[in-house]
């Protein structure tokens, strides 16, 4: 909608076009293009930080070069507010910005406001880590000017004491050029990133929080997923630790798309057959799932309610021994009938240590006769055996289990 500015002097009406609103990036293309800036920016100060790394062997004059071609390259991509108000220039710059050492980026929050019709400014709130320093929030301004294909950058220092706390729907109080000048640093590179490409990036960013900024994960969860897996950060630290291990020696092996008309649903399965369901809203916004078991997800629900009543005792004997399988014995006890835990497990624990001494780290069931006692009450005798291979035994189990109401079930079976 236009504006008008109209002086009380002179009655002159000048035509003006408001600014966007801080909004959350949805376009995914320019993430990447913002990501790339912060993650040039930082592989030039981690070289600037550690010249005699860099260039091991090199003499004192090569070194004062390579130091002054990287002040150059760093302050090409400095915004001048920046430099203005903190009087840099190339031959302080070394002194007056900070030192890094293998630096690693987590964005957590992206916004932006569109100033102009070329020049966009983006507000990253996020976690940096290296080698020297423990991980620590950051918040840094990249503007962009989409008709020249430039960007500047104001450093987490000052971005983080004057444009700290931005709002969805608000404004940030930040000047811009009617354009950012080429020069030889400060483009970047526009690319279209696949699916493939994203989902595999989603899959490393959960990773790099899983080992270094579990709380992340944890704020990501979806809310009644949360509130029934893990009460509180504690408990679902401890959870990560016991199902994932080191994390960081996991990959993706598959995912898949799904659109819905208010998210993005992507599925990920690691080289372990992990399950990590990402409930997208924006580029790298996410409600985060980390089992199929938990609690009951659209199409689970969708493929439950189809359900044959044989359909409906596997899918929940499977459920069981997923829970079995992650070491969620909190999960396994809860749907276990009230009068099977009465008489054999009074207590978690007294589970626990049956599930470890009769069961296997991780279980294969092969199901073998279905029969129908009374009602909903159904039967189900299985074969379980160590799915690892080191163990050749096969344990036998008949599950009874009561079909409830929706997916609802409670089961229990043999313990001798």
């Amino acid at each position: 909608m236009v504006q008008y500015i109209v002086s009380q002097k002179t009655g002159y009406s000048e035509e003006i076009e408001p600014e966007e609103p801080v909004a959350i990036v949805s376009v995914r293309n320019h993430y990447y293009i913002v990501e790339s800036c912060i993650n040039k920016y930082y592989t030039y100060l981690d070289i600037l930080s550690n010249l005699e790394r860099y260039y091991e062997g090199s003499t004192q004059t090569e070194l004062t070069e390579a130091e002054n071609e990287n002040s150059q390259i760093i302050y090409n991509m400095l915004d001048e507010e920046y430099t203005t108000a903190n009087s840099i220039t190339t031959d302080n710059i070394g002194t007056k910005l900070e030192k890094v050492n293998n630096p690693v980026i987590d964005i957590v929050n992206m916004y932006v406001s569109e100033k102009t019709d070329n020049i966009y400014v983006y507000i990253i709130e996020g976690t940096l880590r290296d080698d020297e320093n423990p991980i620590s929030d950051f918040t840094m301004i990249v503007k962009v000017d989409f008709a020249n294909e430039t960007f500047s950058i104001i450093p987490s220092d000052y971005a983080s004491e004057h444009y700290a706390n931005v709002s969805v729907g608000g404004t940030i109080d930040i000047d811009v050029p009617e354009n950012i000048t080429i020069n030889k640093n400060n483009q970047y590179i526009f690319r279209t990133v696949s699916d493939d490409t994203y989902a595999r990036d989603l899959f490393n960013k959960l990773k790099e929080e899983m080992v270094y900024n579990v709380e992340e994960v944890y704020n990501s969860l979806d809310e009644n997923y949360r509130s029934t897996k893990a009460t509180d950060l504690s408990n679902f630290e401890n959870y990560v630790t016991n199902k994932y291990g080191d994390m960081a020696t996991l990959t993706a092996d598959s995912y898949q798309k799904t659109n819905k008309d208010e998210y993005t649903q992507y599925v990920i399965i690691d080289t372990e057959g992990n399950y990590y369901i990402f409930y997208e809203t924006a580029p790298m916004e996410y409600r985060l799932i980390l089992d199929t078991y938990t609690i009951d997800i659209p199409e689970f629900t969708d493929r439950y309610n189809e359900a044959t009543p044989q359909e409906k005792v596997i899918l929940n004997i499977n459920k069981f021994m997923l829970a079995i399988n992650d070491g969620d014995y909190d999960y396994a006890y809860n749907v276990l009938a009230d009068s099977f835990k009465t008489n054999n497990f009074q207590n978690l624990e007294a589970f626990e240590n049956y599930i470890k001494t009769n069961f296997y780290e991780q279980n294969k069931v092969d199901y073998m006769e279905f029969g129908n006692e009374s009602g909903t009450y159904y039967t189900y005798r299985v074969n379980i055996t160590d799915e690892t291979g080191a163990n050749n035994n096969t344990v036998t189990k008949t599950f009874i289990m009561l079909l409830g109401e929706g997916t609802d079930f409670e089961l229990s079976f043999n313990i001798n």
